[in-house]
């Protein structure tokens, strides 16, 4: 095993910016600080910050429990605006019940989250669920933080920020591999510089009788 500790300092600014980033990922995607976790918040309902019931799908993409979807028409008519984006949504002619059913939420994997203890709550309102990521703040939020002190600031499903996160440390990862396997080829070639430098003194020595 050749031994690298002594070129290490050397080579640091061979590595660059792609290690300098790699670190940096996992500063800014420090999931387990945030509350990360695609299979815990995926499976929330950011209405009623519970396991989904019955989930439907919206035209936007977001996912709400029926129950939920049923209080926001009888409050609203025919149009319901998104809790999360605030897009319209028309209710269809059947209802909301008539909304696509999210297929990708099984109700086996929905009871065994209503089983097990598996959201982090939110600091600030202890009995709500994290469920939205606030850019701006760079924070892992509940609804009703939203509502009030986030209110205006861009934020996304929690989820979402997480697998984008999950892919930014994976090719910062990549990157870091590629840089640590070129800086220990270059470890190995001083080695065998070394080597070869010392096999010249000694024969030199050897010449002029040292």
């Amino acid at each position: 095993m050749v031994k690298v500790d002594r070129t290490l300092t050397s080579y640091t600014d061979f590595l660059g910016e792609g290690t300098l980033e790699a670190l940096s990922a996992f500063s800014t995607c420090n999931m387990s600080d945030s509350g990360f976790a695609v299979e815990k918040d995926s499976l929330v309902c950011a209405v009623c910050t519970e396991v989904y019931r019955s989930p439907r799908f919206l035209p936007c993409y977001h996912t709400f429990c029926l129950p939920c979807l049923e209080e926001l028409a009888n409050r609203h008519g025919s149009i319901l605006p998104c809790p999360t984006c605030r897009a319209s949504v028309p209710v269809p002619p059947g209802g909301v019940s008539a909304l696509q059913v999210n297929f990708y939420m099984t109700e086996e994997a929905l009871e065994w989250a209503r089983s097990e203890d598996l959201y982090s709550t939110c600091p600030v309102h202890t009995k709500q669920h994290v469920i939205f990521y606030c850019t701006q703040c760079d924070q892992a939020i509940c609804m009703r933080c939203k509502l009030t002190k986030h209110e205006g600031h861009v934020t996304d499903d929690l989820s979402d920020a997480a697998v984008r996160c999950k892919k930014t440390v994976e090719e910062h990862l990549h990157r870091l591999d590629d840089s640590i396997q070129v800086l220990i080829e270059h470890a190995e070639a001083v080695v065998k510089i070394e080597e070869r430098a010392k096999e010249k003194r000694d024969a030199v020595a050897g010449q002029v009788g040292f």
